[in-house]
Protein backbone atom coordinates (compact mmCIF):
# COMPACT_ATOMS: atom_id res chain seq x y z
CA UNK A 1 0.00 0.00 0.00
CA UNK A 2 2.77 2.41 0.97
CA UNK A 3 4.66 1.72 -2.27
CA UNK A 4 1.48 2.01 -4.34
CA UNK A 5 0.60 5.33 -2.67
CA UNK A 6 4.09 6.71 -3.31
CA UNK A 7 3.91 5.53 -6.91
CA UNK A 8 0.60 7.36 -7.42
CA UNK A 9 2.03 10.49 -5.84
CA UNK A 10 5.09 10.22 -8.07
CA UNK A 11 2.99 9.80 -11.22
CA UNK A 12 0.85 12.76 -10.22
CA UNK A 13 3.96 14.89 -9.72
CA UNK A 14 5.26 13.85 -13.15
CA UNK A 15 1.95 14.76 -14.79
CA UNK A 16 1.91 18.11 -12.96
CA UNK A 17 5.49 18.74 -14.03
CA UNK A 18 4.64 17.98 -17.68
CA UNK A 19 1.62 20.30 -17.55
CA UNK A 20 3.74 23.09 -16.09
CA UNK A 21 6.40 22.53 -18.71
CA UNK A 22 3.81 22.69 -21.49
CA UNK A 23 2.27 25.89 -20.13
CA UNK A 24 5.74 27.37 -19.78
CA UNK A 25 6.52 26.56 -23.41
CA UNK A 26 3.37 28.32 -24.54
CA UNK A 27 4.89 31.70 -23.70
CA UNK A 28 8.00 30.90 -25.72
CA UNK A 29 5.91 29.45 -28.57
CA UNK A 30 3.73 32.56 -28.76
CA UNK A 31 6.71 34.90 -28.60
CA UNK A 32 8.66 33.13 -31.36
CA UNK A 33 5.52 32.73 -33.49
CA UNK A 34 4.79 36.44 -33.11
CA UNK A 35 8.30 37.38 -34.25
CA UNK A 36 8.22 35.10 -37.33
CA UNK A 37 4.68 36.15 -38.29
CA UNK A 38 5.39 39.83 -37.57
CA UNK A 39 8.39 39.97 -39.92
CA UNK A 40 6.53 38.05 -42.64
CA UNK A 41 3.43 40.25 -42.39
CA UNK A 42 5.47 43.46 -42.28
CA UNK A 43 7.48 42.39 -45.34
CA UNK A 44 4.30 41.39 -47.16
CA UNK A 45 2.63 44.69 -46.30
CA UNK A 46 5.68 46.56 -47.53
CA UNK A 47 5.69 44.68 -50.84
CA UNK A 48 1.94 45.24 -51.25
CA UNK A 49 2.29 48.97 -50.58
CA UNK A 50 5.14 49.23 -53.09
CA UNK A 51 3.06 47.36 -55.65
CA UNK A 52 0.11 49.70 -55.16
CA UNK A 53 2.40 52.75 -55.33
CA UNK A 54 3.88 51.49 -58.59
CA UNK A 55 0.34 51.19 -59.95
CA UNK A 56 -0.39 54.79 -58.98
CA UNK A 57 2.97 55.91 -60.39
CA UNK A 58 5.85 57.08 -58.24
CA UNK A 59 6.28 60.19 -60.39
CA UNK A 60 2.57 60.97 -60.56
CA UNK A 61 0.24 63.44 -58.92
CA UNK A 62 -3.43 62.45 -58.90
CA UNK A 63 -6.13 65.10 -58.49
CA UNK A 64 -9.54 63.66 -57.63
CA UNK A 65 -12.97 65.26 -57.51
CA UNK A 66 -13.97 65.88 -53.91
CA UNK A 67 -17.58 65.32 -52.90
CA UNK A 68 -18.66 68.24 -50.69
CA UNK A 69 -21.57 68.30 -48.27
CA UNK A 70 -23.74 70.91 -46.58
CA UNK A 71 -22.64 74.54 -46.66
CA UNK A 72 -19.45 73.66 -48.55
CA UNK A 73 -21.50 72.11 -51.35
CA UNK A 74 -23.81 75.15 -51.52
CA UNK A 75 -20.81 77.48 -51.72
CA UNK A 76 -19.18 75.31 -54.41
CA UNK A 77 -22.30 75.29 -56.55
CA UNK A 78 -22.39 79.07 -56.37
CA UNK A 79 -18.69 79.83 -56.90
CA UNK A 80 -17.45 76.87 -58.98
CA UNK A 81 -20.43 74.95 -60.42
CA UNK A 82 -18.41 73.18 -63.10
CA UNK A 83 -16.05 71.24 -60.82
CA UNK A 84 -12.86 69.95 -62.46
CA UNK A 85 -12.82 70.47 -66.21
CA UNK A 86 -10.55 69.80 -69.17
CA UNK A 87 -9.70 73.50 -69.09
CA UNK A 88 -8.21 72.93 -65.63
CA UNK A 89 -6.08 70.10 -67.01
CA UNK A 90 -4.87 72.21 -69.94
CA UNK A 91 -4.05 75.08 -67.59
CA UNK A 92 -1.98 72.79 -65.34
CA UNK A 93 -0.06 71.42 -68.31
CA UNK A 94 0.61 74.90 -69.67
CA UNK A 95 1.79 76.44 -66.38
CA UNK A 96 3.60 73.55 -64.70
CA UNK A 97 6.82 73.00 -66.65
CA UNK A 98 7.81 69.72 -64.85
CA UNK A 99 4.59 68.08 -66.11
CA UNK A 100 5.31 65.76 -69.05
CA UNK A 101 1.86 64.19 -69.52
CA UNK A 102 -1.66 65.07 -68.40
CA UNK A 103 -4.53 62.59 -68.53
CA UNK A 104 -8.13 63.08 -67.48
CA UNK A 105 -10.87 60.54 -66.79
CA UNK A 106 -14.58 60.44 -66.14
CA UNK A 107 -16.60 57.45 -64.99
CA UNK A 108 -19.54 57.08 -67.36
CA UNK A 109 -22.86 55.86 -66.02
CA UNK A 110 -23.27 53.17 -68.66
CA UNK A 111 -23.67 49.43 -68.28
CA UNK A 112 -22.17 46.68 -70.38
CA UNK A 113 -24.96 44.50 -71.79
CA UNK A 114 -24.12 40.99 -72.99
CA UNK A 115 -26.71 38.31 -73.80
CA UNK A 116 -29.33 39.97 -71.62
CA UNK A 117 -26.86 40.00 -68.75
CA UNK A 118 -24.98 42.89 -67.16
CA UNK A 119 -21.41 41.69 -66.49
CA UNK A 120 -19.36 43.69 -63.97
CA UNK A 121 -17.61 46.50 -65.83
CA UNK A 122 -16.71 50.16 -65.33
CA UNK A 123 -16.99 52.45 -68.35
CA UNK A 124 -14.44 55.28 -68.21
CA UNK A 125 -14.01 58.16 -70.60
CA UNK A 126 -10.31 58.96 -71.05
CA UNK A 127 -7.85 60.91 -73.19
CA UNK A 128 -5.02 59.35 -75.26
CA UNK A 129 -2.32 60.00 -72.63
CA UNK A 130 -4.16 57.97 -70.00
CA UNK A 131 -2.28 54.70 -70.47
CA UNK A 132 1.09 56.47 -70.30
CA UNK A 133 0.24 58.28 -67.05
CA UNK A 134 -1.29 55.30 -65.19
CA UNK A 135 1.25 52.82 -66.67
CA UNK A 136 -1.47 50.48 -67.88
CA UNK A 137 -0.64 49.49 -71.41
CA UNK A 138 -2.19 47.79 -74.42
CA UNK A 139 -1.68 44.05 -74.84
CA UNK A 140 -3.21 43.82 -78.32
CA UNK A 141 -4.70 46.31 -80.74
CA UNK A 142 -4.29 50.01 -79.98
CA UNK A 143 -5.35 52.60 -77.43
CA UNK A 144 -7.62 55.60 -77.99
CA UNK A 145 -5.97 58.34 -80.08
CA UNK A 146 -6.62 62.00 -80.98
CA UNK A 147 -8.68 61.10 -84.07
CA UNK A 148 -11.02 59.05 -81.88
CA UNK A 149 -11.37 62.05 -79.57
CA UNK A 150 -11.92 64.64 -82.31
CA UNK A 151 -14.40 62.51 -84.26
CA UNK A 152 -16.14 61.21 -81.12
CA UNK A 153 -15.81 57.66 -82.45
CA UNK A 154 -17.69 54.82 -80.82
CA UNK A 155 -14.64 52.72 -80.10
CA UNK A 156 -13.46 51.13 -76.87
CA UNK A 157 -10.56 49.36 -75.21
CA UNK A 158 -11.45 46.53 -72.82
CA UNK A 159 -9.76 45.03 -69.76
CA UNK A 160 -8.73 41.40 -69.43
CA UNK A 161 -11.72 40.27 -67.37
CA UNK A 162 -14.16 41.85 -69.81
CA UNK A 163 -12.34 40.16 -72.68
CA UNK A 164 -12.39 36.75 -70.95
CA UNK A 165 -16.09 37.09 -70.18
CA UNK A 166 -17.32 38.20 -73.61
CA UNK A 167 -14.62 36.88 -75.96
CA UNK A 168 -13.16 33.83 -74.16
CA UNK A 169 -11.93 32.20 -77.38
CA UNK A 170 -12.32 34.55 -80.36
CA UNK A 171 -10.18 37.59 -81.15
CA UNK A 172 -12.06 40.68 -79.82
CA UNK A 173 -10.40 43.31 -82.04
CA UNK A 174 -13.02 44.62 -84.48
CA UNK A 175 -15.95 43.02 -82.62
CA UNK A 176 -18.90 45.00 -81.20
CA UNK A 177 -20.02 45.34 -77.61
CA UNK A 178 -23.10 47.13 -76.28
CA UNK A 179 -22.95 49.85 -73.67
CA UNK A 180 -26.55 50.60 -72.73
CA UNK A 181 -28.13 51.04 -76.19
CA UNK A 182 -24.93 52.11 -77.97
CA UNK A 183 -22.69 49.78 -79.99
CA UNK A 184 -18.93 50.23 -79.64
CA UNK A 185 -16.14 48.64 -81.68
CA UNK A 186 -13.33 47.00 -79.70
CA UNK A 187 -9.99 48.41 -80.86
CA UNK A 188 -7.73 47.11 -78.09
CA UNK A 189 -7.28 44.87 -75.06
CA UNK A 190 -5.37 46.06 -72.01
CA UNK A 191 -2.71 43.96 -70.31
CA UNK A 192 -3.72 42.11 -67.14
CA UNK A 193 -3.23 44.29 -64.08
CA UNK A 194 -3.19 43.20 -60.47
CA UNK A 195 -4.87 46.29 -59.11
CA UNK A 196 -7.55 45.51 -56.54
CA UNK A 197 -7.48 47.67 -53.46
CA UNK A 198 -5.60 50.92 -53.12
CA UNK A 199 -3.37 52.95 -50.83
CA UNK A 200 -4.68 55.24 -48.13
CA UNK A 201 -7.83 57.05 -49.26
CA UNK A 202 -7.10 56.32 -52.93
CA UNK A 203 -8.92 53.25 -54.24
CA UNK A 204 -7.84 51.77 -57.56
CA UNK A 205 -10.60 49.26 -58.07
CA UNK A 206 -10.26 46.38 -60.51
CA UNK A 207 -8.63 47.80 -63.62
CA UNK A 208 -9.22 44.52 -65.48
CA UNK A 209 -12.96 45.28 -65.46
CA UNK A 210 -12.53 48.70 -67.08
CA UNK A 211 -13.82 49.66 -70.52
CA UNK A 212 -12.15 52.79 -71.89
CA UNK A 213 -13.88 55.03 -74.42
CA UNK A 214 -12.96 58.47 -75.80
CA UNK A 215 -13.90 61.15 -73.29
CA UNK A 216 -15.71 63.23 -75.92
CA UNK A 217 -17.76 60.21 -77.02
CA UNK A 218 -18.78 59.63 -73.43
CA UNK A 219 -20.19 63.14 -73.11
CA UNK A 220 -22.07 63.04 -76.40
CA UNK A 221 -23.43 59.48 -76.37
CA UNK A 222 -24.46 59.27 -72.73
CA UNK A 223 -26.18 62.58 -72.18
CA UNK A 224 -23.49 64.48 -70.29
CA UNK A 225 -23.08 68.25 -70.59
CA UNK A 226 -20.26 68.72 -73.10
CA UNK A 227 -19.90 72.41 -72.21
CA UNK A 228 -19.16 71.67 -68.56
CA UNK A 229 -17.16 68.46 -68.98
CA UNK A 230 -16.87 67.72 -65.30
CA UNK A 231 -14.09 65.25 -64.58
CA UNK A 232 -13.50 62.67 -61.87
CA UNK A 233 -9.73 62.80 -62.01
CA UNK A 234 -6.76 64.67 -63.49
CA UNK A 235 -3.48 62.73 -63.49
CA UNK A 236 -0.14 64.50 -63.90
CA UNK A 237 3.07 62.69 -64.80
CA UNK A 238 6.09 64.62 -63.52
CA UNK A 239 9.60 64.51 -64.96
CA UNK A 240 12.28 62.67 -62.97
CA UNK A 241 14.03 64.73 -60.32
CA UNK A 242 11.23 67.27 -59.90
CA UNK A 243 10.01 68.16 -56.41
CA UNK A 244 6.57 66.55 -56.28
CA UNK A 245 5.62 68.47 -53.14
CA UNK A 246 6.37 71.80 -54.78
CA UNK A 247 4.56 70.87 -58.01
CA UNK A 248 1.52 69.73 -56.00
CA UNK A 249 1.56 72.99 -54.03
CA UNK A 250 1.59 75.09 -57.21
CA UNK A 251 -1.11 72.90 -58.79
CA UNK A 252 -3.32 73.46 -55.75
CA UNK A 253 -2.88 77.24 -55.99
CA UNK A 254 -3.75 77.18 -59.70
CA UNK A 255 -6.91 75.15 -59.15
CA UNK A 256 -8.01 77.24 -56.15
CA UNK A 257 -7.65 80.38 -58.25
CA UNK A 258 -9.62 78.85 -61.12
CA UNK A 259 -12.32 77.54 -58.73
CA UNK A 260 -12.73 80.82 -56.80
CA UNK A 261 -11.06 79.38 -53.67
CA UNK A 262 -13.42 76.40 -53.56
CA UNK A 263 -11.44 73.28 -52.66
CA UNK A 264 -13.63 70.75 -54.45
CA UNK A 265 -10.67 68.52 -55.26
CA UNK A 266 -8.14 66.32 -53.46
CA UNK A 267 -4.46 66.15 -54.44
CA UNK A 268 -2.81 62.78 -53.87
CA UNK A 269 0.93 62.19 -54.10
CA UNK A 270 1.72 58.44 -54.21
CA UNK A 271 5.12 59.02 -52.56
CA UNK A 272 3.36 60.55 -49.56
CA UNK A 273 1.02 57.57 -49.39
CA UNK A 274 4.07 55.28 -49.38
CA UNK A 275 5.64 57.22 -46.50
CA UNK A 276 2.39 57.10 -44.52
CA UNK A 277 2.10 53.38 -45.16
CA UNK A 278 5.69 52.80 -43.99
CA UNK A 279 5.09 54.85 -40.82
CA UNK A 280 2.02 52.76 -40.06
CA UNK A 281 4.00 49.57 -40.66
CA UNK A 282 6.76 50.73 -38.29
CA UNK A 283 4.22 51.34 -35.53
CA UNK A 284 2.66 47.96 -36.26
CA UNK A 285 6.09 46.30 -36.09
CA UNK A 286 6.96 48.00 -32.79
CA UNK A 287 3.68 46.89 -31.21
CA UNK A 288 4.11 43.29 -32.36
CA UNK A 289 7.74 43.29 -31.22
CA UNK A 290 6.64 44.48 -27.77
CA UNK A 291 4.00 41.73 -27.61
CA UNK A 292 6.56 39.13 -28.69
CA UNK A 293 9.07 40.44 -26.12
CA UNK A 294 6.53 40.31 -23.31
CA UNK A 295 5.57 36.77 -24.32
CA UNK A 296 9.20 35.68 -24.25
CA UNK A 297 9.75 37.31 -20.85
CA UNK A 298 6.64 35.57 -19.50
CA UNK A 299 7.87 32.33 -21.01
CA UNK A 300 11.31 32.91 -19.46
CA UNK A 301 9.85 33.56 -16.02
CA UNK A 302 7.80 30.40 -16.44
CA UNK A 303 10.95 28.45 -17.31
CA UNK A 304 12.69 29.82 -14.23
CA UNK A 305 9.76 28.90 -11.99
CA UNK A 306 9.41 25.41 -13.41
CA UNK A 307 13.16 24.84 -13.06
CA UNK A 308 13.12 26.05 -9.44
CA UNK A 309 10.26 23.63 -8.75
CA UNK A 310 12.24 20.90 -10.49
CA UNK A 311 15.30 21.61 -8.35
CA UNK A 312 13.16 21.35 -5.22
CA UNK A 313 11.53 18.09 -6.34
CA UNK A 314 14.88 16.54 -7.35
CA UNK A 315 16.97 17.66 -4.40
CA UNK A 316 17.57 14.08 -3.26
CA UNK A 317 18.53 13.08 -6.82
CA UNK A 318 21.07 15.92 -6.87
CA UNK A 319 22.47 14.72 -3.54
CA UNK A 320 22.87 11.17 -4.88
CA UNK A 321 24.62 12.42 -8.02
CA UNK A 322 27.00 14.52 -5.97
CA UNK A 323 27.66 11.58 -3.66
CA UNK A 324 28.72 9.32 -6.54
CA UNK A 325 31.12 11.89 -7.97
CA UNK A 326 29.20 14.52 -9.94
CA UNK A 327 30.71 17.98 -9.63
CA UNK A 328 28.89 21.29 -9.34
CA UNK A 329 29.64 21.89 -12.97
CA UNK A 330 27.92 18.64 -13.95
CA UNK A 331 24.78 19.65 -12.04
CA UNK A 332 24.90 23.17 -13.51
CA UNK A 333 25.20 21.85 -17.07
CA UNK A 334 22.43 19.29 -16.52
CA UNK A 335 19.85 21.84 -15.45
CA UNK A 336 20.91 24.43 -18.04
CA UNK A 337 20.46 21.78 -20.74
CA UNK A 338 16.97 21.02 -19.40
CA UNK A 339 16.11 24.73 -19.44
CA UNK A 340 17.46 25.13 -22.97
CA UNK A 341 15.53 22.05 -24.11
CA UNK A 342 12.28 23.60 -22.88
CA UNK A 343 12.94 26.94 -24.59
CA UNK A 344 14.31 25.47 -27.83
CA UNK A 345 11.40 23.06 -28.13
CA UNK A 346 9.05 26.00 -27.62
CA UNK A 347 11.04 27.99 -30.20
CA UNK A 348 10.91 25.13 -32.71
CA UNK A 349 7.14 24.80 -32.37
CA UNK A 350 6.81 28.61 -32.41
CA UNK A 351 8.57 28.85 -35.79
CA UNK A 352 6.03 26.56 -37.41
CA UNK A 353 3.19 28.32 -35.60
CA UNK A 354 4.48 31.67 -36.93
CA UNK A 355 4.73 30.30 -40.46
CA UNK A 356 1.15 29.07 -40.14
CA UNK A 357 -0.04 32.48 -38.89
CA UNK A 358 1.72 34.21 -41.80
CA UNK A 359 0.09 31.78 -44.23
CA UNK A 360 -3.37 32.47 -42.78
CA UNK A 361 -2.80 36.22 -43.11
CA UNK A 362 -1.69 35.68 -46.71
CA UNK A 363 -4.89 33.79 -47.52
CA UNK A 364 -7.09 36.35 -45.78
CA UNK A 365 -5.41 39.55 -47.04
CA UNK A 366 -4.51 38.15 -50.50
CA UNK A 367 -0.92 39.36 -50.38
CA UNK A 368 2.38 37.55 -50.13
CA UNK A 369 3.89 37.05 -46.65
CA UNK A 370 7.47 35.84 -47.27
CA UNK A 371 9.12 33.99 -44.40
CA UNK A 372 12.48 35.57 -43.61
CA UNK A 373 15.36 33.25 -42.72
CA UNK A 374 16.74 36.06 -40.58
CA UNK A 375 13.51 36.22 -38.53
CA UNK A 376 13.70 32.46 -37.91
CA UNK A 377 17.35 32.65 -36.84
CA UNK A 378 16.76 35.69 -34.60
CA UNK A 379 13.63 34.31 -32.93
CA UNK A 380 15.23 30.89 -32.38
CA UNK A 381 18.33 32.56 -30.94
CA UNK A 382 16.22 34.72 -28.64
CA UNK A 383 14.36 31.62 -27.46
CA UNK A 384 17.71 29.94 -26.70
CA UNK A 385 18.91 33.03 -24.81
CA UNK A 386 15.65 33.07 -22.85
CA UNK A 387 16.20 29.47 -21.76
CA UNK A 388 19.86 30.18 -20.92
CA UNK A 389 19.29 33.41 -18.96
CA UNK A 390 16.20 32.31 -17.04
CA UNK A 391 17.57 28.81 -16.47
CA UNK A 392 20.89 30.05 -15.05
CA UNK A 393 19.63 30.93 -11.56
CA UNK A 394 17.82 27.61 -10.91
CA UNK A 395 20.83 25.70 -12.31
CA UNK A 396 23.22 27.64 -10.10
CA UNK A 397 20.99 27.02 -7.09
CA UNK A 398 20.96 23.29 -7.86
CA UNK A 399 24.76 23.20 -8.26
CA UNK A 400 25.30 24.93 -4.90
CA UNK A 401 23.20 22.49 -2.87
CA UNK A 402 25.09 20.83 -0.05
CA UNK A 403 25.35 17.11 -0.92
CA UNK A 404 24.72 15.92 2.65
CA UNK A 405 21.69 18.20 3.15
CA UNK A 406 20.40 17.14 -0.27
CA UNK A 407 20.61 13.45 0.66
CA UNK A 408 18.63 14.10 3.85
CA UNK A 409 15.89 15.99 1.94
CA UNK A 410 12.50 14.27 1.73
Amino acid sequence: MFITGNLKIGLKEIQTHKLRSFLTMLGVIFGVAAVVAMVAIAQGAKEESLRQIRLLGTNNIRIKKQALQGIERTTALRKAPYGMTRADALSLKRILSPVTHVAVSKTINARLVYKNEIPPATVTGVTPEYQEVVSHYIQSGRFINLNDMEDCKQVCVIGQEVKNRIFPVEEPIGEKIRLETQLFTVIGVMEKKSSSGGVGSFKLGNMNQNIYIPLTTGFIRFGLDERIEQLDEISLKIENGADLQEVAHVAKRILLRRHNNVEDFEIIIPEELLEQSQRTQRIFTIVLTAIAGISLIVGGIGIMNIMLATVTQRTREIGIRRAIGATRRHILVQFIIESLTLSLLGGFIGIFAGMGMARLISLYAHWNTPISVLSIVVSFSVAAMTGLVFGLYPSTKAARLDPIEALRYE
